[in-house]
C-alpha cells in the first residue's frame, strides 16, 4: 500500500512544509509534553502564572529550533 501527497507549488508550499516536517512537529510536542511533565513532578515552584508561562513558551521555541521547526511554518 502506498499513500502519496501531492501539493500544487507554489501555491500550497505552506501545507507542502507542514507536510514534510510533521514528524518534526510531533516530536516537538512529544518533547514539550515530556517537559512539562518533569517540571510538574519536580519543577521549580514559579513565584507567578506570568513566570511559568513565560518559561513554558520559551522552551516550546527552545525545543521546536532543536527540530528545525517554527510557527512561522504554520502560518
Amino acid at each position: 500500500m502506498q499513500g502519496v501527497l501531492k501539493f500544487d507549488l507554489p501555491k500550497d508550499d505552506n501545507n507542502y512544509m507542514i507536510a514534510v516536517h510533521a514528524m518534526d512537529f510531533a516530536l516537538s510536542c512529544w518533547d514539550m509534553d515530556q517537559f512539562l511533565r518533569t517540571q510538574l513532578k519536580y519543577g521549580n515552584k514559579f513565584e507567578t502564572v506570568d513566570d511559568a508561562l513565560e518559561k513554558v513558551r520559551e522552551q516550546l521555541h527552545k525545543i521546536m529550533n532543536e527540530h528545525n521547526v517554527s510557527l512561522e511554518m504554520i502560518e
